[in-house]
């Protein structure tokens, strides 16, 4: 009788669970099949709307175009020269982040492209901040190989360069450095890629010294030094973060170098320093190499550090005719347009150097002779009255300067989506 009742209380804890469990998979929300990849012509007939200003259209398209696009990469990269320019930056988003391993060659291709717009150049900056170091490092040295390389892609493959933190990157770039001419943007670009690679990598002190040897300007502190004083930048406490720019500012000094390695950083709270470091700066003997590190900024950084760079391009000066042969190789097509729209905004006859170097030297002589005969001597008064002309030359040609680059630039950076 015992093993009857014991054998009825067993089939029903069974029974039981069976039933529990039953009722577990009917509240369970039905899962969906796995999509399959669109075919071809599916994505073809739906490039289109990737330009359309009709949000629906264009986000449904953006989505089955990502479920295609790794599955049928190669034939969207031919069809991208054909798209319009908002459905080629939506296109190239899309490309930029699949997991397909010719992404890093096409944000390399899309990089090296004098005809890149600013947006196009920021999707694909942010999609090499995810790339494989070992395979970009790789198509770089490829690129580089080439001999008939245009000046304009072997300087973007060193602006490349700086962001790898490897001793091999910091090799090909000093590789680069050694048969540049001296002076000249390229050898800067090189130096330049050396110095933030050094500055990124964890062990490169003698990568560092090097630097230190080549450049009396260096800071003369060890690399460790440095990193720990970047480092404190990004403290919670204001008053921290402020106690850390000046010890910063003390140790870096006047290299401006370091100073426009640092503002390309991808560490914002550096870039900022950086560039509010540069904007002070008067008279440099890297204006030229800043005016391009600025542009460069501006036309891939992202907004807050872009709008930076802006400034401390007006803070600059103007490129002159000279300056501009050397200029235009080494920028963007885009870039190119807009700063010579700037300048002819300005006219050709308008030196703004000139102009602030006349200032300071007035305001020079003006003010010790102040002291010395008063305000109603007649040579004070004449002095006076030159200094208030040149002034009003001077603000009239600096407004021009900064309401060019903001006509021209400003829009451009704030209409870029961030992503």
């Amino acid at each position: 009788m015992n093993r009857l009742r014991l054998t009825i209380v067993l089939l029903a804890v069974i029974a039981f669970a069976v039933l529990g469990s039953v009722l577990a998979q009917d509240d369970q929300p039905p899962q969906p099949a796995a999509e399959s990849a669109p075919g071809w012509q599916s994505l073809q007939a739906v490039l289109p709307y990737l330009s359309s200003r009709v949000p629906e259209q264009r986000l449904q398209a953006e989505r089955l175009v990502e479920r295609g696009a790794r599955e049928h990469f190669e034939k969207l990269v031919e069809e991208m020269p054909a798209q319009p320019r908002r459905g080629r930056e939506v296109l190239l988003r899309v490309l930029a982040h699949t997991e397909h391993e010719g992404r890093v060659r096409l944000c390399l291709d899309t990089l090296c492209n004098r005809e890149s717009r600013r947006a196009e150049r920021t999707i694909a900056s942010r999609g090499l901040k995810s790339a494989d170091q070992d395979k970009l490092l790789a198509l770089i040295e490829q690129r580089l190989a080439e001999p008939e390389l245009e000046l304009f892609q072997r300087i973007e493959c060193c602006n490349l360069l700086g962001t790898l933190s490897s001793a091999r990157g910091q090799g090909v770039a000093e590789q680069v450095l050694a048969v540049a001419e001296p002076g000249s943007l390229l050898a800067f670009a090189a130096e330049d890629a050396v110095l933030r690679s050094t500055i990124a990598s964890p062990f490169a002190q003698p990568a560092w010294s090097r630097y230190q040897d080549r450049r009396p300007q260096a800071p003369r502190l060890a690399l460790r030094q440095l990193q720990d004083a970047l480092d404190e930048l990004a403290l919670p406490r204001a008053v921290d973060r402020a106690a850390a720019e000046l010890q910063l500012g003390e140790l870096v000094g006047k290299d401006v170098l370091v100073l426009l390695a640092l503002a390309r950083s991808p560490w914002p709270e550096r870039a900022t320093f950086a560039l509010n470091q540069l904007k002070r700066l008067k008279g440099t003997d890297l204006a030229l190499a800043t005016q391009a590190v600025m542009l460069d900024v501006v036309m891939t950084g992202e907004q807050t550090v872009a709008l930076l760079a802006m400034d401390v391009a007006i803070a600059g000066t103007p490129p002159s005719d000279a300056d501009m042969e050397k200029l235009r190789p080494v920028i963007s097509v885009d870039s190119e347009a807009r700063l010579e729209a700037i300048l002819e905004g300005m006219g050709r006859n308008t030196d703004l150097a000139e102009l602030r170097a006349t200032n300071r030297a007035l305001e020079a002589k003006l003010r010790p002779l102040l002291q010395r005969r008063g305000p109603a001597d007649s040579e004070v008064l004449a002095m006076f009255d030159q200094l208030q002309s040149v002034r009003a030359q001077l603000d009239q040609v600096e407004a021009l300067w900064a309401g060019g680059w903001r006509r021209e630039f400003e829009a451009e950076i704030l209409g870029t989506r961030q992503e």
